[in-house]
């Protein structure tokens, strides 16, 4: 059996302790350190980045132009250039993406696919020894046709949409109602480039939302009432000009993740976006940062059915990783003074990588 001992992040907080594994799963938990290791540092559940885009990686980033410019269905610039590219350079790039995620402790992704049903089908071909995608496929227009989002979940998770903006409502209602009645997930990005309505948004009984960056107060407060997490993506939308309101968000009590968004705006950096979520929190006067923490390691995880930090538990598979202590406060150590090549070992049923060398192989 194999043991890691260090602080444990747990739902009480950082505790001393170690965990013995065998088999790709969990066969102790305790308190203090095991008497032989094969890491020693700052123990936490692996990270669900909980919003890319991957595939816009292939498309230049043209500052010229505004936001909507870019990403806006049908016509904008990432969508016209995707028709173009081949499946082949696609699905590498996607593929070496979701590798660079799991060296640095992703295991899972949730991607807002376009394509339609090929797009969908693309990023389901991406296994073994890379985080896993968690697929929400989007029609190929701004329709409803059965039969295409039937093909879509056929291997899709859930269906991911452009804001309620871009879309006829009604038929948005249809498709939302649809996904549910087939049990898959229903999200979409919100309030992002202008306010749009609340209550319009909350009828679809989305999963969760995205952005949410120009949303009141009072949209806050309705979210938190429902349930329903919101998912931010700080260095993307600092890079249009827009601070994302953490704090607020926090004061209304919303369930918060964070995600990467486009990768051709941001690498799929976690370690990356926790520094500036915890930066961002500091502008905005919270002084303690435990919060990001509870973004990063518990709500993404739980927004795909994943357990958060009660997720250490014997005859569990393997789903953590160890990350080089700092020596100083955990807290701060992992948001401001970690960084993406900081994990000593991920460790993910079976599959168990030390820095740049794998242990053991995936044999699921």
């Amino acid at each position: 059996m194999h043991y890691v001992s260090g602080l444990m992040l747990t739902d009480e907080g950082f505790i001393e302790g170690h965990i013995g594994f065998e088999d790709g799963r969990i066969v102790e938990i305790g308190r203090g350190k095991a008497r032989s290791n094969v890491a020693k540092g700052i123990i936490v559940p692996t990270i669900v980045n909980a919003h890319t885009h991957l595939a816009d990686f292939l498309v230049p980033l043209d500052l010229s132009l505004p936001l909507e410019q870019i990403v806006a269905p049908p016509n904008g610039l990432k969508h016209r250039m995707l028709r173009e590219i081949p499946e082949n350079r696609l699905l590498k790039s996607m593929r070496d993406l979701a590798r660079y995620m799991l060296k640095r402790g992703i295991s899972h992704f949730i991607d807002f696919r376009e394509g339609g049903v090929s797009g969908a089908h693309l990023l389901s071909r991406i296994k073994d020894g890379t985080a896993k995608p968690i697929i929400f496929g989007r029609p190929s227009h701004l329709e409803f046709i059965r039969e295409e989002v039937d093909e879509i979940l056929r291997v899709a998770d859930g269906i991911g949409v452009s804001a309620i903006s871009d879309w006829n409502y009604s038929v948005l209602e249809d498709l939302a109602s649809y996904v549910r009645e087939k049990k898959k997930r229903f999200a979409l990005h919100a309030s992002e480039i202008v306010r749009e309505d609340i209550d319009k948004i909350l009828d679809l009984k989305p999963s969760y939302l995205v952005h949410m960056t120009v949303a009141t107060d009072n949209d806050f407060e309705l979210c938190a009432q429902e349930n329903v997490p919101i998912v931010v993506c700080p260095r993307s939308n600092l890079l249009f000009g827009r601070i994302p309101p953490i704090d607020r968000m926090i004061k209304k009590g919303v369930r918060i993740a964070l995600g990467t968004d486009n990768a051709m705006f941001s690498l799929p950096d976690m370690f990356t976006e926790l520094d500036f979520a915890g930066r961002i929190l500091r502008y905005q006067g919270i002084r303690k940062i435990d919060d990001v923490l509870i973004m990063a390691f518990k709500t993404g995880r739980e927004i795909i059915g994943l357990k958060g930090f009660s997720g250490f538990t014997p005859g569990e598979l393997c789903d953590f990783m160890v990350i080089e202590s700092k020596k100083g406060d955990p807290v701060t150590d992992l948001v401001f003074r970690s960084s993406s090549t900081d994990p000593i070992m991920v460790c993910i049923g079976r599959e168990i990588l030390r820095k740049n060398e794998r242990i053991e192989e995936s044999i699921e």
